[in-house]
């Protein structure tokens, strides 16, 4: 089955595509499909409508902010351009939150980890 998800969806509720935007959005979504598929292995059986919400959320991450900042710098006198990329996103690829991946009822990798004791000595 696949992730039902239109460049409409991504617009909707954020602003109008261009037409090369809506031909990145197709691009993201099927990547975003094949994610989702290797990430949440049971994601046919959920409800599509989070799915939807998830795959959109993705793609508007990466379609907002292609660049990947977290701050963008530019002057305009003695123009100078600059800015800092946010390690989060800037490799531009797409990610799944740990709050999405909770969404999608998958624990996420931070919540499984335990710290541990070691005792040395004999008692």
């Amino acid at each position: 089955m696949a992730i039902y998800v239109l460049p409409e969806d991504v617009a909707a509720g954020w602003r109008p595509l261009s037409t090369e935007e809506t031909v990145t959005a197709q691009g993201l979504i099927e990547e975003a499909s094949v994610l989702l598929r290797v990430l949440v292995p049971n994601v046919d059986s959920l409800d599509e409508s989070i799915v939807r919400f998830v795959a959109v959320r993705m793609i508007r991450r990466v379609m907002k902010n292609p660049g990947g900042y977290r701050v963008r710098t530019e002057s305009v006198d003695d123009y100078s351009d600059g800015g800092t990329i946010d390690s989060a996103l800037s490799t531009g690829e797409l990610y799944v939150s740990d709050q999405e991946l909770g969404w999608l009822g998958v624990k996420p990798a931070s919540e499984t980890k335990r710290a541990f004791e070691i005792r040395l000595g004999g008692s």
